[in-house]
């Protein structure tokens, strides 16, 4: 890159430029991102923001935290939970750049990120799924911009048409359930009813690119519901398309597609509340292995050691896939997407974990495309 040997003014036309060199180090800037340069002479540290920045900039890190469960009695969370923000990049002790409380009730164990970068966010527990829009992100503090009752809501994900899917769970429905609501529906707080229940599934799911509907499950499977079957309202629940079981597949709670229609799933093991003894894994099948059911063993199988009760998984612009570590330490790691390429035991290339970081019992992470 160029180096130039003059300082750079610090005024805010300056601040605002979309490239910037210094003397002494260089700083690439990514559209939209937050970056700090070094200054030479002055040794001061500038942030450099857009012009019109409107919400989070692309790669920031959204992490949801329950806080610790839970009452012997009721089996509720103590305490309400929180959503932190972190500035894409962020590691080790990082300070979130914002945190959310208003609308975030007891278990918040799922977020998605609409197709205008809005959050959404479901309260299982509380029995809500909430919108910040990405104007309101921006904020100090943000608050909900649509509030939809949903009971027993443990997970949101958008299929590709934009409607949202919610994962029902046993409290309300004894087998689970998935039920749809539409676009229209999500633009107003309310008790809205779904267009369409698939009265099956007992934890959360991803669509891949063909609109197909994936489960994960407490009981070890990976489920396929195709997209004309999610098409059909019936209170018989209609046999899928496929069916994948593995020894290696423990407690796969949320699949994730990666931008080559892998699909990913983290294993949550057996989860003792503040003593998990497995190591946790995270495991890749390829397309070709997903077209058929069966239990092969996954393409690729992660190890790290020290991270345990994995409940999710999200993958940022690079293929770099971020994983919250919910019981032990809170801690949200990174693999880069070289690392994840092949099986073994792998070390976090990064990891955002400390006091500072106001994470306490990360369960889920989303990433602001």
């Amino acid at each position: 890159m160029r180096q130039h040997s003059r300082q750079v003014p610090n005024t805010e036309a300056r601040r605002r430029r979309a490239v910037v060199a210094a003397v002494g180090g260089c700083a690439a800037v990514v559209a939209g991102a937050v970056v700090v340069a070094h200054l030479p002479n002055a040794g001061q540290l500038v942030t450099i923001r857009p012009a019109a920045q409107g919400g989070p900039a692309p790669g920031t890190i959204f992490v949801a935290n329950t806080g610790p469960c839970c009452n012997n009695t009721t089996q509720q969370f103590l305490t309400p939970g929180s959503v932190t923000l972190y500035r894409p990049g962020s590691s080790g002790d990082a300070r979130p750049e914002t945190v959310i409380t208003k609308g975030i009730g007891y278990g918040p164990t799922d977020m998605a990120v609409d197709s205008s970068g809005d959050l959404w966010v479901g309260n299982q527990l509380s029995n809500t799924v909430v919108e910040y829009s990405r104007a309101e992100l921006a904020q100090a503090s943000p608050a909900p911009t649509v509030t939809i009752h949903v009971e027993g809501a443990g997970g949101v994900v958008f299929d590709p048409s934009g409607d949202l899917w919610a994962s029902i769970n046993f409290a309300t429905a004894p087998a689970g359930a998935v039920e749809e609501f539409t676009k229209a529906e999500l633009a107003k707080s309310g008790t809205p009813a779904p267009v369409f229940t698939l009265n099956e599934g007992d934890c959360r799911s991803a669509f891949d690119s063909s609109g197909d509907l994936w489960e994960g499950s407490t009981i070890n499977t990976l489920t396929e519901w195709t997209k004309p079957q999610l098409a059909r309202q019936s209170s018989a629940v209609p046999m899928p398309k496929v069916l994948i079981s593995s020894n290696l597949l423990n407690g796969p709670c949320k699949p994730v597609f990666d931008r080559a229609g892998d699909l990913w799933a983290t294993n949550a093991g057996a989860d003792n509340s503040s003593n998990v003894t497995n190591v946790a894994t995270v495991v890749a099948y390829n397309k070709a292995q997903l077209a058929k059911s069966g239990s092969e063993a996954p393409k690729v199988v992660i190890s790290s050691p020290g991270l345990s009760n994995l409940l999710d998984a999200a993958f940022d612009a690079s293929g770099d896939m971020w994983v919250p570590n919910h019981v032990r330490n809170s801690a949200v790691v990174e693999f880069t997407k070289a690392q994840l390429a092949k099986s073994g035991a792998v070390a976090p290339a990064r990891t955002i974990s400390g006091s500072a970081t106001g994470l306490n019992y990360s369960i889920d992470v989303a990433i602001e495309p």
